[in-house]
């Protein structure tokens, strides 16, 4: 079995990639908003067809498939682009991100959210966003 090696991060790495991956944030808020949004369209479509076969024939609804798989095909490929620098996407309509990193012997998330200044927080695995700490960088996360 082949596994990968997880990348763990400092904060000062992590913060380092800030001015790389935050254009990449605003793309991928920007599609995964733009691909809700067409997923609701084409679901309304989806129940009117339901109820009547005749709406099929509606013009633009075949533009709005094709314009929402190009759309998660971005989505995709984005989250592939982050992943690939170690970086795993955790909202990707809010812009956040968590990095590896531990905290003494345990691994943690370093957590980050599209338009704050640097990471400065923090969860456990198993936690989510609403669940993140501030840091105290000298007690909390190992320089390495």
């Amino acid at each position: 079995m082949v596994r990968n090696a997880t990348r763990l991060f400092t904060v000062e790495e992590a913060d380092s990639l800030l001015g790389m991956i935050n254009p990449l944030l605003m793309d991928l808020c920007e599609f995964s908003v733009r691909q809700e949004m067409l997923e609701e369209q084409l679901e309304e479509i989806m129940e009117e067809v339901r109820d009547d076969y005749r709406a099929a024939l509606k013009p633009g609804w075949e533009e709005l498939q094709i314009e929402l798989e190009n759309n998660i095909n971005r989505v995709g490929n984005l989250t592939i682009e982050l992943g690939t620098l170690g970086i795993e996407v955790d909202d990707p309509a809010l812009g956040i991100v968590n990095f590896n990193s531990l905290r003494g012997i345990e691994t943690v998330f370093l957590s980050y959210r599209l338009g704050e200044l640097n990471v400065a927080h923090w969860h456990h695995l198993d936690e989510n966003y609403d669940s993140r700490r501030t840091m105290e960088r000298e007690l909390d996360i190992i320089s390495q």
